[in-house]
């Protein structure tokens, strides 16, 4: 009688299946074979596969298994202590998303506050402004954050939620928002796009990848152009990127990028701008004539080169360094619409003293590496990332009033006897650098703790228009931050997440207080969050409970300028991503939120809600894939957000909005091609709405006017995308 040792298996694809029935049957033949009375001892086998982590296609969800964290390297997201969105190239193909505004509108806790438009706002997250560099960057390299990008060119948005200069340096508490470039495919790739929406516009995308030898490269092209959806306005778009990889060896990847976006808008409505004493009225009919005009607007271009080599000295070790330039320059002549005090009747003007040209060069610099010894596994991470960013402003700023008109009789203006605004000159330059360090300490399966900090160097510079330097700092600090993490499942983690971030403090103003001109010490926001992850089956869940402050600065009782006010914000989030049940996704989340300013400089804005930010922010698309008509899916979107402050002393209010969006795509082979089909509507029942709503200092001091931009009104869309 023979006797078999115990056959375990752990089958997790078709092929693992076979070659388990196969090695079994073996196992029969050969006790078969077996003499009478022979025992054959066989040694044990494991057939096993690894699962296949999810990339972001439809198949998975749109979920994403892992993210780029800088410092940190790329991680699964079940295993990072922090809260991530993201949104991948497949997603944001499926719901029409060609602008930031659009795509991280599945964000449940980000907006964009958009001074001078949505296009060139800031991003922001949790209910905190971000800065124009500090909390944007493309491929972990800093990048101009307040200037158009076209999702066309991206795998994906990343979204790192709260306090990150322990990993990136000094930032805003606004999150850091990383735009993933496409790579290179393994596979030949050949992808042609057609669009077209109901305002006019057509967009024609050509996406091509795949290798030759060690040499891969993919190649996007887009233009699209057409008339928007106010009469008279008109949209053009332009965009060309390249993307190579070279693999020097089998350890040694070297990447190549640069890309060229051209953007021009025109006509679109303007900001709507009011006192802190004017009411915000309800939300205007944005397809009017007459908030914009046809010869104002903005033109953007951005031109990024950037580079990154990646080197494995073994399994544990490896080195990540990188560089980038980019030069954007905005020319904005938008329309500002500014209310009178009854709020009916309001004066248009156009100035261009936001236009200009910014360069950003940015490093990074990462060695990572594991260490295994008395029971214990640490993940080193020892780098450095920095950027300069240098502004050049016309020597001139134009100011146009255009004219008055009723609010709700728009009116058409002429347009104003352009003047020369002059040659641009180095108005100011902003340096950081950081050192970085780090080690996540694995205690058993189930405990293991993350520390970092980062050494971090700002300093700065403005110059007058005769070259003569008007103004300069020099300041440094640590940022830590500190987690401690426990796995009771394989697939569950709960974290809490300590973290402590510089940035730059305020400059007090040049007269009329005691200090005048003094450069204030490195503020600190400060985040306490609790959180939980699970992956159960096909689907990703996510909770966190956070607490977060920014210190601020004004000119007290006692005529000195100084930091004494604390925005504090307490927040939930949720989220859901996946396939509950088969031929089903859904990509979901809800944030609540209390933004607070404590200690103003008003008792009438203290313990008041922050403009703009909405206590409620939910976002639910789901995608049903029709079992009886293989390639046949329907998709649905519903977005709210709740209603928010809009003056400093919450005595008028943007109203809460809902938006319904639907679409269909059929996927087929044609005459040997594969062919997808997209019809789609936005706004489904025209919801008229502010999209954005922000004041004009961030800090509680009831002065100045905020500002208002209108959301888009429903828009048909359609789109035929070939692959060759």
């Amino acid at each position: 009688m023979m006797a078999v040792s115990s056959f375990s298996t752990r089958i997790t694809s078709p092929g693992a299946a076979l070659a388990a029935w196969l090695l079994g049957s073996g196992s029969a033949l050969a006790q078969g074979a077996d003499a009478p009375g022979q025992e054959t001892w066989v040694d044990p086998v494991v057939v096993s596969a690894p699962p296949r982590e999810a990339s972001g296609g439809a198949g998975d969800g749109y979920r994403r298994a892992r993210v780029d964290l800088g410092p940190l390297g790329n991680r699964p997201k079940l295993e990072t202590p922090y809260s991530i969105q993201d949104i991948s190239s497949p997603m944001m193909e499926a719901v029409g998303a060609r602008t930031l505004s659009e795509a991280i509108r599945y964000f449940p806790s980000a907006q964009i506050e958009a001074r001078g438009g949505l296009d060139v706002g800031r991003p922001q997250s949790r209910g905190f402004q971000g800065d124009i560099v500090q909390n944007t960057r493309m491929d972990g390299l800093n990048v101009f954050g307040v200037t158009a990008y076209p999702m066309e060119q991206l795998e994906a948005v990343e979204l790192l939620q709260g306090l990150s200069g322990a990993l990136y340096g000094p930032a805003a508490p606004a999150g850091t928002f990383n735009y993933i470039l496409k790579r290179p495919t393994e596979e030949p790739l050949r992808k042609l796009s057609l669009g077209f929406d109901s305002a006019g516009i057509g967009t024609v995308h050509t996406d091509v990848g795949g290798q030759v030898a060690r040499f891969g490269y993919r190649l996007n092209g887009l233009i699209a152009d057409g008339t928007g959806y106010v009469g008279g306005s008109h949209l053009r778009r332009e965009m060309v990127s390249g993307n190579f990889d070279l693999h020097v060896s089998d350890a040694t990847t070297l990447e190549l990028n640069a890309s060229h976006y051209l953007q021009i808008a025109n006509g679109y409505p303007g900001s709507f701008s009011y006192s802190q004493t004017t009411p915000l009225p309800a939300a205007l009919d944005p397809t009017k004539v007459g908030y914009g005009q046809s010869f104002a607007g903005q033109q953007l271009e951005t031109n990024i080169v950037s580079t990154r080599l990646r080197h494995s000295f073994s399994d544990d070790w490896s080195v990540t360094g990188g560089g980038l330039h980019q030069e954007a320059t905005r020319i904005l002549y938008g329309v500002t619409n500014t209310l009178a005090s009854n709020a009916r009747t309001y004066t248009s003007s156009i100035s261009t003293n936001m236009s200009g040209t910014t360069t950003v060069d940015s490093m990074l610099l990462y060695l990572n590496g594991r260490v295994r010894g008395l029971g214990l596994t640490h993940d080193l991470m020892l780098g450095s990332n920095g950027f300069q960013q240098t502004q050049f402003t016309p020597r001139y700023t134009r100011s146009y009033t255009l004219g008055s008109a009723s609010l709700y009789a728009p009116t058409v203006f002429n347009p104003p006897a352009w003047l020369d605004v002059g040659p641009k000159y180095r108005s100011g330059q902003n340096r950081q650098f950081s050192l970085i360090a780090g080690d996540t300490i694995t205690f058993t399966e189930r405990w293991s703790v993350l520390a970092a900090f980062s050494q971090d160097w700002l300093q700065g510079a403005s110059w007058d228009t005769s070259g003569t330097k008007t103004s300069g700092y020099h300041q440094n600090g640590i940022s830590p931050t500190a987690s401690l993490m426990f796995r009771p499942l394989p697939d569950m983690m709960l974290y809490f997440t300590y973290a402590d971030s510089l940035q730059k403090g305020d400059t007090a103003p040049t007269s009329g207080v005691a200090n005048a001109g003094e450069i204030l010490p490195p503020y600190r926001s400060e985040q306490f969050e609790l959180g939980w992850k699970a992956r159960m089956a096909a689907v990703d869940l996510a909770a966190a409970l956070f607490r977060m402050t920014r210190p601020f600065a004004y000119t007290g009782s006692d005529n000195v300028f100084r930091e004494q006010g604390t925005q504090v914000n307490y927040g939930l989030e949720l989220s859901a991503k996946g396939n509950p049940v088969e031929d089903l996704t859904v990509f979901g989340g809800v944030t609540l939120l209390d933004p607070e300013l404590t200690d103003t400089v008003s008792p009438a804005t203290s313990g008041k809600l922050v403009v703009g930010v909405p206590r409620i922010q939910a976002n639910l698309y789901t995608e049903y894939r029709v079992p009886a008509l293989p390639g046949l899916a329907l998709e649905m979107n519903l977005h709210h957000t709740g209603r928010r402050a809009a003056n400093d002393t919450n005595t008028t209010w943007a109203d809460a909005y809902t938006t319904l969006d639907l679409g269909a795509r059929y996927a087929t082979d044609l005459w040997g091609r594969d062919v997808t089909w997209r019809l789609g509507v936005k706004n489904l029942f025209d919801e008229r709405y502010w999209v954005s709503v922000f004041p004009s200092s961030i800090n509680g001091t009831n002065a100045g006017n905020a500002s208002a931009f209108l959301g888009a009104p429903r828009t048909v869309w359609a789109a035929l995308q070939v692959r060759f």
